[in-house]
């Protein structure tokens, strides 16, 4: 739900935090529950400042439970550097205001339970967003150093999958807490958090091809412009579907295929351009020996 629009960036909220506000309302821990919309919000913004630092055009910020996502124009998802900087920005600053209100406490400047809120929140907002699942950011983190090995597309799914299954988990918990202890804060947010891990999770399982699809486009603009770029090597078989290779492709380096040939047979090799270009044109079940011959 769109709520405002500052600097050109549409702000919005996730329909779940606003269900989580209520529930801490109406159980009187309101002061709680906007330190946490505070802090979540201070989360998004320290990815975003990074994320601008480094030039990409971010277009819109959505505040969700565990942080935030920020719609760009630019991709960088899967690029090493760039996505895991941004996504170690919002649990850094998290860590930053932790030691800092620690540091009041221990001068006894700042004290009382809205100190220990703070310095509570802080650190389970740091320390649960580096879990390495999806939409996490240490999920982030680990598919931008790992989809170099193991590809942008696979790496994007099995983090994703278990987003979904973190969030089973956490209904199994909501569903054990509510028949220990009633309808408590407790059950109630774990019930809203295991919602938002399986619909987020699905959500970057279904966007993973589409969002690759738009890195390689983008990448033969940036090989253009920067008139070099690192490359990968990949030997594979004729009977290879297209949509199996294009998968091994990677945001950051430019792939060359071979063919893997009987013996004595000339060497095949295409480029990731003329791969993409015959996806397009025969379909995702073209192998590669057809495409080669």
């Amino acid at each position: 739900m769109e709520v405002c629009k500052a600097g050109g960036m549409s702000i919005r909220v996730h329909p779940i935090l606003i269900l989580l506000f209520a529930v801490y309302a109406l159980a009187g821990q309101l002061v709680q529950v906007t330190i946490i919309f505070a802090l979540v919000t201070g989360h998004e913004l320290a990815h975003i400042a990074i994320a601008k630092a480094q030039g990409v055009r971010v277009t819109a910020m959505e505040l969700s439970p565990i942080g935030g996502t920020a719609q760009c124009e630019d991709t960088f998802e899967g690029r090493r550097w760039l996505e895991s900087s941004i996504a170690l920005a919002g649990p850094t600053l998290n860590m930053m205001l932790l030691f800092a209100a620690q540091v009041l406490r221990w001068q006894g400047i700042w004290a009382g339970t809205a100190a220990e809120d703070f310095i509570r929140v802080n650190f389970w907002l740091a320390a649960f967003n580096l879990i390495p699942v999806l939409p996490l950011d240490g999920g982030r983190i680990v598919r931008a150093l790992a989809c170099g090995a193991f590809g942008f597309v696979r790496t994007t799914r099995v983090l994703a999958w278990m987003g979904c299954y973190l969030g089973v988990l956490a209904g199994a918990a909501a569903l054990y807490l509510w028949w220990n202890r009633g309808l408590t804060v407790e059950p109630v947010w774990l019930s809203l958090l295991a919602v938002f891990f399986w619909l987020a999770g699905r959500k970057e399982i279904f966007a993973a091809r589409i969002v690759f699809l738009r890195q390689l486009t983008r990448k033969k603009e940036e090989l253009n412009r920067q008139g070099m770029m690192g490359a990968k090597w990949l030997t594979v078989r004729a009977q290879t579907p297209l949509v199996r290779i294009v998968e091994e492709f990677v945001p950051d380096r430019y792939a060359f295929v071979v063919l893997d040939q009987p013996q004595f047979a000339p060497e095949k090799v295409f480029t990731e351009t003329e791969i993409v270009e015959g996806l397009f044109r025969e379909g995702i079940h073209y192998t590669l020996g057809k495409l080669g011959s």
